[in-house]
């Protein structure tokens, strides 16, 4: 209870124009901005940061109304990718609802890079996410795979990873 409590007060300290009234993709967008303010990328680290969103429409225009909130337009950018030909251009890379054909699809491309991947189904976290933000009966919660984030250069802060509810 503490652990979302906590969260949401993280979550809600950089939404104050939307109020309570968050739809889930604005929560999501509000996660995804979060976990790239407490992640870290490996040297040289990226000077702007690119937001991907594939496969939800209604999550990219979210992030890109936050990102124009937070007057971060100059250093955070929001993409919606249609396929994978601009993927390495990705900082987070967040996976809506894919099944195991299509998320293989987008993590073939950047196995070695340091992408933050996020994906919205236990099925994309098994594959190869670093974090599953999982929708399930009124909650919102996040798993972390520290060992696939580390193989990749990526490290997280510890208050993440307090408040995820799994990390392996």
């Amino acid at each position: 209870m503490i652990k979302v409590c906590l969260c949401l007060f993280l979550l809600l300290s950089i939404l104050p124009s939307y109020g309570q009234n968050l739809s889930e993709n604005e929560l999501k967008a509000a996660f995804l901005y979060r976990f790239s303010q407490f992640s870290k990328w490996p040297p040289p680290p990226p000077h702007s940061l690119n937001f991907c969103v594939v496969g939800n429409h209604e999550l990219f225009k979210a992030v890109s109304a936050l990102l124009h909130a937070q007057n971060l337009q100059q250093t955070s950018t929001a993409l919606e990718l249609p396929d994978n030909d601009r993927v390495k251009q990705c900082d987070v890379l967040f996976l809506s609802q894919q099944n195991r054909q299509q998320t293989k699809y987008w993590l073939s491309q950047i196995e070695q890079s340091p992408i933050l991947v996020v994906a919205d189904t236990s099925e994309g976290f098994r594959q190869g996410a670093m974090i599953g933000l999982i929708a399930d009966a009124n909650n919102l919660s996040f798993r972390v795979n520290l060992t696939d984030a580390k193989r990749k250069g990526l490290s997280f802060s510890a208050h993440l990873l307090k408040l995820a509810s799994e990390v392996r």
